[in-house]
């Protein structure tokens, strides 16, 4: 059971009864001139004008119909303008505008074929009828009346048939555009969420080497001290302190590896608005190129610079680096359609710094923003990495997203002593 139709808006009525309402009104206009005239035969035939603006009051109400049934309501209409034209012997045509809105009305809503047929039969009996009335009751020359029915067929079906197909043509145009669009934002979903998994999948086997190495490792180590405690206790000690190393860097490489494994869901809500735009093998900074490029290729206006030595950090302040410009990006081309977006990396002595400003942008956002989980997945990937982000608006009204990595060694050692208790922490 389907649900009851919506009420039209009232500005889609008032357009609707437009037309109807104009060919009412030329009925009354023609009413009141009647009158002025010294006259009364000279309005053509020995019909009373009411008759004339009663047919033409016919055609207007039968238009208040011609989206509903367009072929009916452009038969009645033309019969009432026949009826018209033969009783005034071809001379009077206040039926026409009536005929010309029908035929648009036709035209518009109908199949081509239908619409062929129809308007074909409405010249034919147009022609045939005021030809006759024109022959019997005028009095002009037979070229005058030949140029009369020819005009009377392009203004009442050529032109309007002609301005509805163009209306007809663009709207399929900006249809098909439309279902272009709902397209390839499919697609692009899917493309997403390929690659989040294939991220997720990449992270979880970092996850599994990092454990295998360092716990192989710490294992190793345990072992020969137990060997060494009596025989070589200063080599066991040694030994306790590379169990004791291999364990701190291991924490800490798992509590941030997890900290990057997010959900399904909580993936496509931070960055499913088109957050994977680069290659979904284990990002680096070095990859931010391909990462520009892929968001140029997709229509954004994105400038890149590099200052200073490139050099390269772990794979975890890789990871973030990236996927903070990343992110970057996405709310950029979600949140500031159209807007130029800068990126600047930028290699100091003791720390990395990557910046994306977007300007603000003269263009609506295709949809409203909904959730913050992109910057939240920013923030706690900087935090992970003890780097530093600041995100804030622009003076000229933008956005910019800074984060700051410090020296490797220095990020590992806060991080550590972050996730450490203090008996533990590292006394360097």
């Amino acid at each position: 059971m389907t649900s009851p139709a919506r009420p039209a808006p009232l500005a889609a009525r008032l357009r609707s009864a437009l037309p109807p309402v104009l060919v009412l009104a030329g009925a009354v206009g023609y009413l009141g001139v009647v009158p002025l005239v010294d006259e009364l035969h000279a309005v053509p035939g020995q019909v009373p004008p009411w008759v004339h603006a009663a047919l033409v009051v016919l055609q207007a109400v039968a238009l208040l119909l011609r989206v509903r049934y367009p072929v009916v309501v452009f038969g009645a209409v033309v019969t009432l303008d026949l009826v018209i034209l033969g009783s005034t012997g071809g001379e009077l045509g206040i039926g026409s505008f009536g005929v010309i809105l029908a035929t648009y009305a036709l035209a518009r809503h109908e199949e081509r074929r239908t619409v062929i047929r129809t308007l074909v039969a409405g010249a034919v009996a147009t022609t045939v009828i005021g030809g006759i009335a024109m022959a019997f009751g005028s009095s002009e020359e037979p070229l005058i009346l030949v140029f009369a029915a020819v005009a009377r067929i392009v203004l009442q079906y050529v032109l309007p048939a002609g301005v509805a197909e163009y209306a007809r043509g663009r709207e399929r145009l900006l249809s098909a555009i439309e279902d272009q669009a709902r397209m390839a934002e499919n697609e692009r979903r899917i493309s997403v969420q390929n690659d989040l998994r294939a991220e997720r999948t990449a992270l979880a086997r970092e996850l599994h080497d990092i454990a295998g190495h360092h716990l192989s490792g710490i294992i190793v180590s345990a072992q020969a001290a137990s060997a060494l405690v009596e025989r070589d206790p200063e080599r066991a000690r040694e030994m306790l302190r590379t169990v004791q190393s291999d364990a701190r860097t291991t924490l800490v490489d798992l509590r941030r590896t997890v900290g990057l494994l997010r959900s399904d869901d909580a993936d496509a809500q931070g960055g499913g608005d088109g957050s994977t735009l680069g290659p979904a093998t284990t990002p680096t900074i070095a990859a931010i190129p391909e990462l520009v490029e892929a968001a140029r290729s997709r229509g954004q206006h994105v400038a890149y610079t590099v200052t200073g030595e490139p050099r390269v950090l772990g794979p975890l302040a890789e990871t973030a680096a990236y996927r903070t410009v990343q992110e970057s990006l996405a709310n950029a081309a979600r949140h500031a359609p159209g807007a130029v977006c800068r990126v600047a990396v930028r290699f100091e002595a003791d720390a990395i710094e990557l910046t994306v400003t977007n300007a603000a942008s003269s263009q609506r956002p295709a949809s409203p923003s909904r959730d913050g989980y992109g910057l939240w997945g920013m923030r706690e990937r900087a935090e992970l990495i003890g780097a530093r982000l600041t995100s804030a608006p622009t003076d000229e009204g933008g956005w910019r997203n800074r984060l700051t990595i410090p020296d490797e060694h220095r990020a590992d050692q806060q991080g550590l002593d972050q996730h450490l208790p203090d008996q533990h922490r590292s006394d360097s």
